[in-house]
């Protein structure tokens, strides 16, 4: 059974650390069986949609998304002509027990986004730079001629 949930990526993207969500979740687990028709991901499950701005400006679109404490060479970047998809993956790189936590605030885990185009672009312009734990991504967009075809008017008698 497919189920279609209507969800802004804020509402998956940041864990959540308020006690209500804590305790929604903590029921949710406990009625177990019962929801199963719920889809609440559990910690494990949720990915980040890391937060960036969107633009278009002289005929290209850019899109510049906050990715701080992650390798660039472990970003995955695919650009289409309508869409742009971004993975990656954030390591802890410490070596801590449970027990020596005391409070843990920074999220680790998969992190991906999808945005839409405004207007088509062309894949094959598009340029990528990593500064200061901020990707920038800037796509020509495609121009297309007007097309037209001048149409001959016959006249009957």
């Amino acid at each position: 059974m497919r189920r279609f949930l209507a969800i802004r990526p804020t509402d998956i993207a940041a864990p959540s650390f308020s006690p209500v969500d804590r305790m929604m979740r903590n029921m949710f687990r406990a009625l177990g069986e019962f929801t199963s028709d719920i889809d609440y991901p559990a910690d494990e499950e949720r990915t980040l949609a890391p937060r960036g701005d969107f633009y278009r400006r002289d005929g290209k679109v850019y899109a510049e998304f906050e990715l701080p404490g992650i390798d660039p060479a472990g970003v995955e970047l695919n650009v289409f002509e309508d869409r742009l998809t971004l993975k990656a993956e954030k390591k802890d790189e410490k070596n801590l027990s449970e027990n020596d936590v005391f409070r843990c605030e920074r999220y680790y885990g998969a992190l991906s986004r999808s945005i839409q185009f405004p207007a088509e672009v062309d894949p094959d312009s598009a340029k990528a730079v990593f500064k200061n734990g901020v990707l920038t991504v800037e796509i020509a967009e495609k121009v297309q001629a007007e097309k037209m075809k001048k149409v001959a008017i016959e006249e009957q008698a």
